[in-house]
């Protein structure tokens, strides 16, 4: 692919200044393009041309890029209050306010700048309350970058049922005190904690497993890890960084019927500006701000910025007009079924996976419950798939089992034109093999 000059000389620029030449390893496209606007589904490269986004920021931008209702609300709140840093503003009450109305387990709310700061606090609050010190999480799930979680993602089939951190740099004492069971099997977190009586503070989940595309945890085994956790004395966590806001304003939470003692939040709830949520129990929530014995600390001189709940506030707004998730959902539907019209089109062994407005291909057939099901995908097939998509200007993260997304910024129209250059790539690679 041809790359204009001013991508070339901006990438180079970044690689003499920037740690890897990208402020994260999982921005890297592939070869050098710098990013200069973006209005609604679209981005603008630093020499003008367009790109049809379905990275939407990891998620963020469900609304789509540069949405005047969030533009006009952030430039008001600019003109009257800055950060503060003491005392409470009238923004972070009414923000808090309305998500307390809107997440079912929200008795009380706290605010961070980031999905990974989040999940950080919420297991530092489940082992002040339970007095614990052991987490499960589940094998593909990704809960951020502290040591406590940053495990066990898309492992290596020979590295499922071992500890896989992420990175060098990770303390091996902390991850040892997390647990890594398989997804959607409630008797395997049924033995664990029978085997560890008073061990474990918390269980954290996905209740949607988007780190690793679209596996769907059952309605079963949410029901039933809720009924564990209540039965053993466990907090039950709901990290619904990426599900919340996107699927519904309440999480999926609101949606699946299961109530978590905490959840997390970040991304769309934003709508592009940086913002984290702890929400949950009030008995639990309260060991946040106290101090003495069983205070947890949760500072942060940007916690609450203003600009960021101004934000929150935009998006809510328009997250709650009518018809608003129905017509998400409609968008995902769309594409789907034209990925699956296309596959059977080409007698290709592949899928469409997704919820609402996630979207992507398995390149495997049959059911999927956990991550041991995904090790039938084609890497290799996906990952050429991937890279060939932004070649073509549509852009996504060119990662194997990585989700996509829509905003209310894309039209069928859109997907449709998207869904003709899909069909292409994938005719181009199937006769290649």
């Amino acid at each position: 692919m041809h790359v204009p000059s001013e991508n070339l000389q901006l990438s180079a620029r970044a690689a003499k200044v920037m740690a890897g030449g990208h402020l994260s390893p999982s921005r890297k496209l592939g070869y050098p393009v710098a990013f200069q606007s973006a209005s609604g589904p679209y981005l603008y490269d630093a020499d003008g041309n367009r790109y049809t986004d379905y990275h939407c920021g990891f998620g963020a931008n469900v609304l789509g890029h540069c949405h005047p209702a969030i533009a006009a609300k952030v430039n008001a709140v600019m003109q009257d209050i800055d950060l503060i840093g003491a005392g409470i503003t009238r923004l972070e009450v009414e923000t808090c306010e309305a998500l307390a109305r809107h997440i079912p387990c929200a008795e009380l709310v706290a605010l961070c700048s980031s999905g990974s700061e989040a999940t950080f606090h919420a297991i530092r609050i489940a082992r002040a309350a339970t007095g614990r010190k052991t987490l499960i999480k589940f094998q593909g799930g990704y809960h951020g970058w502290h040591d406590a979680v940053a495990m066990n993602v898309q492992s290596a089939a020979s590295a499922v049922g071992y500890y896989d951190p992420l990175c060098d740099g990770i303390m091996e004492e902390t991850a040892r005190h997390t647990a890594v069971l398989p997804f959607n099997d409630a008797e395997a977190v049924s033995r664990y904690l029978k085997a560890h009586p008073g061990e474990v503070a918390a269980i954290i989940v996905e209740p949607i497993a988007h780190n690793i595309g679209s596996v769907i945890a059952s309605d079963e085994f949410l029901a039933d890890i809720r009924s564990l956790t209540s039965e053993h004395g466990v907090l039950l966590i709901f990290d619904e960084v990426i599900t919340g806001f996107r699927h519904a304003l309440g999480g999926y939470q609101s949606i699946c019927g299961v109530t978590p003692d905490l959840a997390t939040f970040g991304k769309a709830a934003g709508g592009g500006l940086p913002i984290g949520i702890v929400a949950g129990r009030r008995d639990v929530m309260e060991h946040v701000g106290r101090t003495g014995e069983g205070a947890v600390f949760m500072g942060g001189t940007f916690n609450g910025t203003p600009t960021s709940l101004a934000a929150v506030l935009a998006t809510i707004e328009e997250l709650s007009k009518q018809g608003t998730y129905e017509r998400l959902s409609a968008l995902g539907s769309h594409m789907r079924e034209g990925l699956d019209s296309i596959v059977s089109r080409l007698g290709l062994e592949a899928q469409s996976a997704g919820f609402g407005s996630v979207w992507l291909l398995y390149f495997f057939s049959g059911s999927y419950r956990s991550y041991d099901d995904l090790l039938r995908n084609d890497d290799a097939l996906d990952l050429a798939f991937r890279r060939k998509l932004v070649e073509r200007r549509c852009i996504g993260q060119p990662l194997p089992l990585k989700r996509l997304y829509l905003s209310l910024a894309h039209t069928p129209e859109i997907l449709d034109e998207t869904l003709g250059v899909i069909e292409d790539i994938l005719d181009e690679l199937v006769g290649r093999r």
